[in-house]
């Protein structure tokens, strides 16, 4: 966690600022290093500049000695995961902190001394104090602020655009130099080549245009590529000189004594990854002779630092992922001038920057599915003769950046928005009588109402501030909405938890095609970045060897973490996981989706009764669930002028599991990108446009065609509850899910099934009359229970039936059951969910017979405490399914429950305050729930 003032701070985590960092630590400094990628040392990570050789540097000579051991070096070459990995690593072992995701906006000064910097990022703009500040950035960013004499301002001057060849086949002489200034080079693996391209100025934009013309080139001109499989490419190109440059070049300030450079703009060595390295090093050396800055006043400068004049659209969409992008392409193609702001180098999200380049589930239709037929189309310049699993990433980003650019979309990227500029007022809501669903959200009369103006952006160059008539929150964690002040949740109710993360990688399956790999990695906060920086240093070590091979190597680290939840906001309607099984209509319906319960937890007796009803009872995982989603999901409370058009749409937590869908985004970001059009041109609100006219845009689109519409899973209609011996067992599902919102008479229509032979009909019956009191339902739960009934339920997560008897013993409240749970605390068999349930179980229950029990139970050291997490694609050879410490479950239920049983808090409070130092996020903030209550 971030302490409250450094020895040093080095803002810029490239090849510079890594080796200062180092060179600093060693000399006893306490640094942090912060990085606005989610990588360090992303000349050779992320530009593939790979040529590492033993020089005058030691931090040089360690990195070359660490890479020839694991197999990361040969000729002089290194591999860029394997480096990406290595730098963490040395970080770590050296004691160096990092924050990542994060962007220097201002440094801290006042005459000849400086006291740190602001920093901004999605969770805003923080101070970070240090005795002395090193700027490391590219572009010089905080040295400029202090009035150096400039010879040459801020540009972007040529560079590298790199891409890689897998399956080359015969030998080839490397390196080798084309026409049209290309070189290729070798890689430490047989088959791989790296080709490097010219680009008229460093920007992944104009990089990305000229890419098809390059691979047409070299296809043509070497025969040994004529067939090979394009897997991968640089995620940004390399500036081949400094991007500016000041009369004098120095390392120490001329004024201000604990400040100092380390760039190529501030010395005359080698633009390489060596000079680099011997550039860092210096400048670590000479700061460990500076004390620096003794006192720190207590009226410092803070806030942003603004360069750039304003800039104004009519839309502005923040996010070019999965929905953003569309969104983008569907405003421009309206006529509507429309900036897109994404935060990583590319366009796509998850699908293209992340490697999960397939669809899992969805519903297809509108522009999306012109967009899909383009990247076939090209798709065979990427593959040669090979294949990949889904779609070619880099395919999807290039049509991608053509669409938005060919509807005039203004694109900026590697910028992060850090706060927005509002205005507070009040509206009138409106509610329409037609729609009669129990779900809709009633509005007061008159509700408070931010208008969202303009948001903070922050990047390479500075901070900038964009206004526009209306704004589309695609960032997939609702930052703009929540910096807004619209409401939203976060996590499951229980313990806040979202939905495991992955960080995946590009690889070659065992047919040499492309795929990604995609395995859970562990939970994060992504509305944290410090916790998010934790959360990408795990994932990308869980690819870590000792000694990489051809069959345990990456291709690629994806440069975006795989986020599958983390806000969902609050919207005039939210969404439910019933909605979705019952195939729900609206009145102001705007989309389809089409999708499965998709929670990669297996605890569910943390999750919602009706999750662990469809998952554990009925055995419902993976059964096709879908329905219309309202327009209203789609507006934020609270806040005007503002559309969301990501997973953070206002949805519960059970219906986001299933709505996440890459096709289902896109077809929301259609959405909100025509919706926003129409309140430009019509000059209203969003909350007021005319959605009759947005239907039928969606209709000629596509999005709303008939035939995408999804069936309902079980119909929400009155059903003719049959009596006696006469029901027929295949109408259960219908009848235990609907007991849930039936009522009891429903669920009584089940009672003869408690009788069957079939220990899954019994206990999906018995759970569906858990609620109402039914003596025999209580009765077969609580038998399951006392004598392990050991079949499993059906489906996928499945457990064995007496686990998942727990949850619904709970829900009868019956205190008879109170000594079966008990035994279950003391039984060394039992499983980690198992004991977790009886927790939960006993809280629901509510006797205080069992507070010494528990106590008892906090005393045993042989809980089992880890939880081994899903994988969704095949591992590659050394690897092992990732697992999570999960004793902070145990302890934190076993806290709620005692304070709910009437334990004094100041004894809760010692079970708990262990936990609000762990350093992941989201078990602090359960832990401060459980103290908050």
């Amino acid at each position: 966690m971030i302490e409250n003032i450094y020895d040093v701070v080095i803002a810029g985590g490239g090849l510079c600022g890594f080796a200062c960092a180092i060179k600093s630590a060693w000399n006893g400094k306490k640094v942090l290093l912060i990085e606005k990628r989610p990588a360090l040392s992303w000349e050779g990570t992320w530009a593939n500049q790979l040529n590492f050789n033993v020089g005058n540097s030691s931090v040089t000579n360690l990195i070359v000695d660490e890479l020839n051991k694991v197999g990361g070096l040969k000729n002089g070459r290194a591999d860029a995961p394997i480096l990406e990995m290595l730098m963490d690593k040395l970080a770590d072992k050296n004691g160096v902190s990092l924050l990542l995701y994060s962007y220097p906006v201002r440094l801290i000064f006042d005459d000849d001394l400086a006291y740190g910097i602001v920093i901004g990022n999605k969770s805003g703009e923080q101070i970070i104090k240090a005795k002395i500040v090193v700027d490391a950035t590219e572009e010089a960013l905080l040295w400029r602020q202090t009035n150096t004499k400039i010879r040459k301002d801020l540009s972007l001057p040529t560079g590298k655009q790199t891409i890689f060849f897998n399956h080359v086949e015969g030998d080839i002489k490397l390196p080798m130099k084309l026409d049209n200034d290309i070189t290729i080079y070798p890689s430490v693996w047989e088959g791989e080549v790296c080709v490097e391209y010219n680009v008229e100025k460093c920007d992944p934009l104009l990089a990305r245009r000229k890419m098809p013309e390059m691979i047409k080139l070299v296809r043509s001109e070497v025969p040994q590529l004529k067939d090979a499989l394009l897997t991968h490419a640089g995620n940004e190109p390399f500036p081949d000189t400094a991007m500016v440059e000041f009369e004098d070049k120095s390392i120490e300030h001329p004024r201000i004594k604990n400040f100092f450079g380390a760039g190529i703009w501030s010395s005359d060595a080698e633009n390489s990854p060596m000079g680099r390295l011997e550039i860092g090093e210096k400048v670590g050396q000479i700061l460990s002779k500076c004390d620096g800055v003794k006192d720190f006043p207590t009226d410092i400068m803070t806030g942003s630092y603004f360069r750039e004049p304003e800039k104004a659209s009519d839309a502005i969409v923040i996010g070019g992922g999965t929905g953003g992008a569309i969104s983008a392409i569907a405003s421009g193609r309206q006529g509507v001038k429309t900036t897109l702001i994404e935060a990583s180098p590319s366009l796509g999200g998850i699908g293209t920057g992340g490697a999960i380049h397939v669809y899992c589930a969805g519903t297809r239709g509108g522009i999306q599915d012109e967009m899909d037929n383009k990247i076939a189309e090209i798709s065979p310049l990427f593959l040669g003769k090979w294949k990949v699993v889904g779609f070619h990433p880099e395919a999807k980003k290039m049509i991608l950046q053509q669409m938005a650019e060919e509807a005039g979309v203004d694109i900026i990227l590697n910028t992060v928005i850090s706060g927005v500029i509002r205005e507070k007022g009040k509206y009138q809501t409106k509610s329409d009588e037609k729609v009669t669903t129990k779900a809709v959200a009633i509005p007061e009369p008159y509700e408070e109402i931010n208008r969202l103006l303009g948001v903070i952006a922050v990047g390479s160059n500075g901070v900038s501030i964009y206004r526009a008539k209306v704004f589309i929150d695609s960032t997939g964690d609702g930052d703009i909405a929540s910096m807004s002040g619209a409401p939203f949740v976060i996590g499951r109710e229980r313990d806040n938890l979202t939905h495991t993360f992955s960080q995946p990688a590009e690889g070659l399956n065992k047919d040499g095609n492309l795929y990604g790999l995609n395995f859970d990695a562990g939970y994060v906060d992504p509305t944290d970045v410090e916790d998010l920086t934790r959360g990408r240093r795990l994932g990308i070590n869980l690819y870590w060897h000792d000694k990489f091979t051809p069959e345990n190597r990456i291709l690629h680290i994806a440069p975006i973490i795989g986020i599958r939840q983390s806000r969902q906001i609050i919207g005039e309607y939210q969404l439910t996981l019933a909605d979705e099984i019952a195939g729900r209509r609206f009145e102001d319906g705007i989309s389809f989706m089409t999708t499965f319960y998709d929670n990669h937890g297996f605890d569910y007796e943390n999750e919602s009764d009706e999750a662990a009803l469809w998952v554990w009872a009925l055995g419902n995982f993976s059964r096709r669930i879908g329905c219309e989603i309202p327009y209203r999901c789609l507006i934020p409370k609270n806040v005007d002028g503002l559309i969301l058009a990501c997973r953070a749409i206002s949805l519960t937590f059970d219906a986001h599991a299933g709505m996440r869908m890459q096709n289902d985004i896109q077809r929301i970001g259609e959405v909100a990108g025509l919706s926003a059009s129409i309140a430009v041109k019509d000059g209203v609100p969003v909350r007021e446009i005319d959605i009759k006219k947005l239907q039928a845009m969606l209709k000629e689109s596509g999005i709303l065609d008939e035939k995408y519409r999804p069936a309902p899973a079980v119909e929400d209609r009155p059903l003719e509850l049959p009596t006696g011996a006469e029901i027929d067992e295949s109408k259960t599902e219908a009848l235990v899910w609907l007991s849930t919102y039936k009522g009891k008479e429903t669920a009584l229509a089940l009672k003869n099934l408690i009788s069957s032979e079939d220990p899954n009909m019994r206990f999906r019956a018995s759970a569906a009359l858990a609620r109402y009191g039914v003596e025999e339902a209580f009765q077969e739960l609580l038998r399951s229970v006392k004598n392990r009934v050991s079949e499993k339920t059906k489906g996928a997560k499945s457990v064995a039936i007496w686990e998942a008897s727990i949850p619904f013993l709970g829900i009868t409240g019956d205190k008879r059951a109170v000594p079966a749970l008990v035994e279950v605390l003391k039984d060394k068999n039992a499983t980690l969910d198992a004991l977790i349930g009886a927790l939960r179980a006993l809280e629901r229950i509510g006797d205080k017979s069992v507070i010494s029990d528990i106590k008892e139970f906090l005393k045993r050291d042989d809980l089992p405490t880890k939880r081994v997490l899903q994988s969704s694609s095949a591992l590659l050879k050394g690897m092992s399914p990732a697992v999570d410490d999960a004793k902070w479950q145990i302890e934190l239920a076993s806290a709620e429950t005692l304070l709910s049983l009437g334990v004094p808090i100041d004894e809760v409070r010692q079970i708990v305050e262990p936990h609000l130092k762990d350093n992941r996020a989201y078990v602090r903030r359960y832990a401060n729930k459980i103290l908050s209550m």
